[in-house]
């Protein structure tokens, strides 16, 4: 992590801790208010913190990390700290919920739950065990859930740990599988603060959060989640040779076939899209090249190459015919 991010993360936290020691003495502007102050500020600033964290999120350790912040929580706790408690909570979720991508092996996993835990989460708030704790057993969903005070009051908003966690899981998911990291945290954190007006001016005593967190993982990749859902299964393709300007050497998967023209989704994070047609390879936004595609019966090599090279006059031949040879044993594995 860089000393600004570094920098920025104990900022937020500082913030966020200082407000929720000072909030019960602050202004008092009535519901509407404290409501749209919660959505619009105070949840943001501190789910920011978990984009900022990021870089850890494939970090070893997390799980010792999260079960070691769980511990110093309840430790907080027990010594009325409850500032500190907070924070905690927050960052232990986060670490858990990082750690808990990494069993998912692609993103078609992370789709798979973000589809079903809505109406899981949905039936545990009207009619399961959400319903119950919050209903019968308040006390407990407040020692466990992250607390945002509103102002001027004693009272709280509160998310459960499996909604911090899961929000922490989507948007290491987006980092890590080439999506859009920026939207998807405006869309979770919006479709949040979107769940609380409801729920602030609903007879509900609660409403599940999960879907908003879902809904805001899917939709703002929801052509990006196609793409690479649609790849599997799909012909594999090797991108390997050398020009002037460099050297190429990308794992992909054969998207699109139409005509004279082939498109590739590389197995890079993030993804980028190759074409080639008409014997010129493109890469993302990188300028057009020759390439000689070699098709095969499972799968393709494409290999550029230099019109009018100069590298032949540059590189030692044993690399050339090395490079030579890796084509080769490329076109014997595809078939």
């Amino acid at each position: 992590m860089s000393r600004t991010r570094a920098t920025a993360v104990v900022g937020v936290l500082a913030a966020v801790a200082v407000y929720t020691a000072v909030a019960g003495h602050l202004w008092e502007a009535g519901l509407t208010w404290d409501v749209l102050f919660l959505a619009v500020v105070l949840i943001p600033a501190t789910l920011l913190t978990i984009w900022l964290l990021l870089p850890y999120a494939r970090s070893e350790g997390l799980p010792w990390v999260g079960l070691a912040l769980a511990l110093l929580a309840v430790g907080f706790r027990a010594g009325d700290l409850d500032v500190l408690t907070n924070v905690a909570k927050l960052l232990a979720l986060t670490a858990l919920g990082f750690w808990f991508l990494s069993w998912f092996e692609t993103v078609a996993w992370a789709v798979l739950v973000a589809v079903i835990i809505p109406g899981v989460d949905a039936i545990s708030v009207w009619r399961g065990p959400t319903e119950y704790v919050v209903e019968q057993q308040p006390g407990i969903f407040e020692e466990v859930s992250l607390a945002f005070r509103v102002p001027g009051e004693d009272g709280t908003a509160n998310l459960g740990p499996p909604d911090v966690l899961f929000f922490a899981l989507f948007l290491a998911a987006a980092d890590r599988f080439g999506l859009r990291v920026g939207a998807t945290w405006v869309a979770m954190t919006a479709l949040l603060g979107v769940t609380l007006v409801l729920t602030a001016t609903t007879d509900v005593a609660g409403l599940p959060a999960l879907p908003a967190i879902c809904i805001g993982f899917l939709l703002p990749n929801a052509d990006l989640l196609w793409r690479q859902l649609r790849r599997r299964g799909r012909a594999p393709a090797r991108v390997f040779g050398r020009t002037d300007a460099q050297l190429f050497d990308l794992e992909a998967d054969v998207l699109e076939r139409s005509g004279d023209e082939i498109v590739l989704l590389t197995r890079e994070r993030p993804p980028r899209s190759v074409t080639v047609s008409r014997g010129v390879l493109r890469v993302g936004g990188d300028d057009p090249v020759p390439a000689q595609v070699h098709e095969l019966p499972n799968g393709i090599v494409v290999v550029p190459y230099d019109e009018a090279p100069t590298l032949r006059d540059a590189v030692h031949p044993e690399q050339l015919a090395a490079d030579d040879a890796t084509v080769e044993r490329l076109k014997r594995e595809r078939s």
